[in-house]
């Protein structure tokens, strides 16, 4: 299996989700997958942010053979005043010793791979979007057959039935981009929208985080990134653990029997009103072809296998990590 992962890394920046970070080390400890590149994008923190991030993280495993580009710095519309306030904000954060990589002065690369290799590949490359999807949404603008050219694109965003993450409407990776999402979600890609309503359902807690202390370099900056998030969680929810997001969608992009899909509708709100970014997914067949007269365009995670889930991200993530002797 091909994948592309395009991401937003804040493992590295103190008080950032650790959570891509997880997600790539799942995708690179499967065998049956090979990742032709990761690229990034503004959203969990700023690109200049997520770059190093990322660096680093490929450097820690050993794998600085893996293709590489930066992306998007902001959202494709210019004047998304409230998140791109949060892009500046989360440019004072503070890092976890990562080395600093100056970003490239073009921010068209990720683009452009994602627009190339799936084109020299039809068929075969399915890209795993873990972060907002400006990069995703700017392949299809360079060129609108790469939609109908992937073989699978899987999205971590969106809700079907549960509330927002960032406001009580949006998840926070669309409300991040919202006109990015319609486009992808417009484009005629075979889509996989994991969600917040199985995403809600993973757990990673401050047991987990110090099984790993004392397991190496790498295991050690997982954990330090792992329990900085947690510990704002803590703040500003008054939750002790973290969601496994972006490794629920790399476990259902390599293993689809991990979560219970339903045809639907996507529709994104792009207006500037305290909607903005949400998913509405049409699941009721009925009422999707009296009220909008088209045809679904994704399939949804209504529902998880846990006991699957957890094993591959045990298998995968955790055992590798944990198996440097203290």
């Amino acid at each position: 299996m091909r994948l592309i992962i395009d991401t937003d890394p804040g493992m590295g920046s103190k008080g950032a989700d650790p959570e891509d970070g997880l997600a790539i080390l799942f995708a690179l400890g499967s065998p049956e997958v090979t990742v032709e590149a990761v690229t990034v994008v503004a959203g969990n923190v700023p690109t200049s942010h997520s770059w190093p991030n990322l660096h680093h993280l490929l450097a820690l495993v050993d794998r600085t053979d893996v293709a590489v580009r930066a992306g998007a710095v902001a959202p494709l519309h210019p004047d998304r005043v409230p998140q791109n306030a949060g892009l500046r904000m989360r440019e004072g954060l503070e890092q976890h010793d990562v080395p600093a990589v100056p970003l490239p002065e073009d921010d068209r690369g990720a683009a452009e791979l994602i627009r190339d290799t799936v084109l020299a590949n039809p068929g075969e490359i399915t890209v795993v979007a873990i972060g907002p999807l400006t990069n995703v949404a700017r392949a299809i603008q360079l060129d609108p057959s790469v939609a109908t050219a992937v073989s699978r694109l899987v999205i971590m965003g969106g809700t079907v039935e549960v509330a927002g993450n960032i406001t009580p409407a949006a998840e926070f990776n669309v409300w991040m981009d919202p006109e990015a999402a319609d486009i992808v979600f417009r484009s005629g890609a075979a889509i996989t929208m994991v969600g917040l309503d199985v995403c809600h359902q993973t757990h990673f807690d401050l047991s987990q985080v110090a099984a790993l202390r004392g397991r190496g370099d790498l295991a050690d900056f997982v954990a330090d990134a792992a329990a900085s998030w947690i510990e704002a969680r803590e703040l500003f929810s008054g939750e002790s653990d973290l969601h496994l997001y972006d490794s629920l969608a790399m476990a259902a992009a390599i293993d689809p029997e991990v979560v219970e899909t339903r045809p639907a509708l996507v529709q994104i709100e792009t207006g500037e009103g305290p909607a903005q970014g949400m998913t509405v997914a049409w699941t009721n067949d009925v009422l999707r072809r009296v009220l909008t007269g088209l045809e679904p365009n994704a399939d949804v995670a209504v529902a998880v296998d846990l006991d699957r889930f957890e094993h591959l991200f045990r298998t995968r993530v955790l055992s590798p990590l944990e198996s440097v002797p203290r």
